[in-house]
């Protein structure tokens, strides 16, 4: 009975939908042209091999026109949108394809991996992932900066001292002196009076905060003996005892006063106060030192023995923590900050996570002041004769590794090698070691050889100025037709604009920045960005800049940089694995931090 039923339903179905009736329309499927659809894949597949993603996306679509059943299409599409980190259509493309093709184990390895690599940059960027790990070293000041035998620096009230670009500025508040050392040469020592900080603007000019309340330009020149000179030019005397100052921008500045217990904001062109903050009235507040570096402004407050980070935009703290006589402080990413006490304790917090605790048993012998010198914190003694260098890490398990892939060659006299050039990137990592990277490749079941050899040469890049962000694809078009060819380096000027970013965008914008090694630069100005933005230059080796700096052409890649070389077998072997679209699967790790990548590969054409 049930099989006269489907033969019977089946009847009336086909009947129903393809005979002629009167007053209806006949309806046929689709007409495809394989040809044509199989000319734009092997072109889409070309163009993901050198990189050009949205290329491929173009040629997807027009396979697509061409022949409406071909699903590899969404397998590629869902490729080219991971690299380029549009996480939710990659999530989509490959979701459509696994709705056909739900036997290819491979699509289902590639939604888990766009899923944890989305989960892990959503926590990059907003500052969960701890930096955990923390060693001290202590060296001589003078080994430390291999400076010229003999040189001496000495203070008599070592007031703060910053970093930049190679250059370590100490104030000797009593001694009436700045001194300026650089690394393998002799000191240079600057006459003024009673200065507290130094800001650098840049490698040629400074500003300085004095005790009494003066704020001053200090321009870097060359004296006719060949040493170093600086002009001190008067932006602005204050009624205040200053204890310290910050930029957060080229315009503004912000000072501590510790004789009315204020912040005061500075307008830096027109040389007068903005507008000043306290806690609230009537409780006592003693800001002893600042730090900024984009998101939140720390202030070590002597009154109330606490760490406080404060919004200097819309003057709003954020966290408060306690911390016993705490002497100067410190951050290391936008969202971890470390603290000195007098002591010699250091505390490690992290503002998002909302704890601010010791970190090390033992202490820093006499340590009086902290800056920040490239990954790592610095520690100054009271003597100027040691030096405490600070190196904090995440946690391996924490991290994840992104690869990428372009062709390099394929020999067309011998098709059983094909050459990649592979570049591997550990987010807020900047040192991989000297052991090389384990990797391997697999095409379908078969696990092929696979030689990994590290580049001789620095890949180098373009930079590429960015003042508008608004529709991410139209975006991304942008800087790849800049110079036909992805940048190495991106530099986002704040305005109100880029300010109002979303974070889907940065969210995106990070995927692609840290598969592709591209590094992203800020230059703040006279306003806010989003902490997504702060972190993901934090993350991808880039800078923040508070001043109009020298842009230069071209940059280097970030990353670890190498070929990849794979063995391939008889191409008889090959087609027996390729059931589904061909992929060539690369997994491995860099010193323990897994990766994971696919990339489409056609063996019927040379490249």
């Amino acid at each position: 009975m049930r099989i006269f039923l489907t033969v019977a339903i089946f009847f009336v179905l086909f009947f129903g939908l393809f005979s002629p009736v009167e007053g209806s329309e006949l309806y046929s499927l689709p007409e495809v042209n394989k040809i044509e659809a199989e000319k734009h894949m092997i072109a889409a597949r070309r163009y993901f091999l050198s990189g050009d993603y949205l290329r491929c996306i173009d040629e997807l679509k027009a396979a697509q026109s061409e022949n409406i059943y071909l699903v590899n299409v969404y397998l590629l599409r869902s490729l080219c949108e991971r690299r380029l980190g549009m996480w939710d259509r990659s999530l989509e493309s490959i979701r459509y394809y696994l709705e056909v093709e739900n036997g290819d184990g491979r699509a289902k390895l590639i939604e888990e991996q766009i899923v944890k690599e989305n989960e892990y940059v959503k926590n990059l960027l907003y500052g969960r992932v701890d930096s955990s790990l923390m060693k001290v070293f202590k060296q001589p000041l003078s080994m430390f900066f291999d400076l010229p035998l003999g040189a001496d620096v000495k203070a008599s009230t070592v007031g703060k001292v910053s970093y930049f670009e190679g250059m370590l500025w100490i104030c000797d508040i009593d001694g009436n002196k700045i001194t300026l050392i650089e690394e393998g040469r002799k000191p240079h020592f600057f006459k003024i009076n009673k200065p507290v900080a130094v800001v650098p603007f840049g490698l040629q000019r400074i500003l300085v905060a004095t005790r009494d309340g003066q704020l001053l330009w200090g321009d870097l020149k060359k004296g006719e003996k060949g040493d170093m000179e600086v002009n001190f030019e008067k932006i602005i005397s204050l009624s205040a005892i200053l204890s310290d100052a910050v930029s957060l921008g080229e315009k503004i500045a912000v000072v501590s006063d510790v004789l009315e217990g204020k912040l005061i904001w500075i307008d830096l062109e027109e040389g007068k106060e903005i507008s000043d903050w306290r806690p609230s009235e009537g409780i006592r507040f003693e800001p002893l030192a600042l730090s900024y570096r984009g998101y939140l402004m720390a202030i070590a407050d002597r009154a109330s023995n606490s760490l406080i980070a404060l919004d200097p935009w819309s003057k709003k703290i954020m966290f408060q923590e306690k911390a016993q006589y705490l002497r100067d402080v410190e951050w290391f990413t936008p969202t971890e900050v470390i603290g000195l006490s007098e002591d010699g304790s250091v505390h490690m917090g992290n503002v998002i996570k909302r704890n601010f605790a010791k970190q090390i048993e033992s202490k820093i012998t006499n340590g009086w002041c902290l800056t920040r010198k490239d990954e790592e914190l610095v520690v100054l003694d009271t003597t100027l004769r040691n030096i405490y260098s600070i190196r904090i890490t995440p946690e391996l398990t924490d991290l994840m590794a992104f690869a990428n892939l372009t062709i390099m060659s394929k020999n067309v006299a011998d098709l059983s090698v094909i050459s990649f050039r592979a570049g591997l990137n550990v987010p807020v990592l900047d040192e991989y070691g000297e052991d090389p990277p384990f990797l391997a490749t697999a095409f379908g079941e078969m696990i092929l050889p696979t030689k990994w050899e590290k580049t001789t040469h620095v890949k180098m890049g373009s930079v590429v100025n960015v003042t508008e962000l608004g529709d991410y694809e139209k975006f991304m078009r942008g800087i790849y037709h800049t110079n036909d060819a992805w940048p190495s380096r991106l530099v986002i000027e704040q305005n109100p604009l880029v300010s109002g970013i979303s974070d889907d965008f940065v969210l995106m914008l990070a995927g692609f920045c840290l598969r592709e090694g591209i590094a992203v630069d800020l230059l703040m100005k006279n306003g806010p960005l989003p902490l997504s933005l702060i972190m993901l230059s934090h993350v991808s080796g880039g800078k923040i800049y508070f001043y109009p700096f020298q842009r230069e052409k071209s940059a280097e890649q970030i990353g670890l940089q190498g070929e990849l070389v794979v063995m391939l077998p008889e191409r008889n072997a090959l087609f027996k694995e390729m059931t589904f679209e061909p992929l060539l699967a690369v997994f491995g790790n860099v010193g323990g931090i897994p990766f994971r990548d696919w990339t489409p590969i056609d063996f019927l054409s040379d490249y």
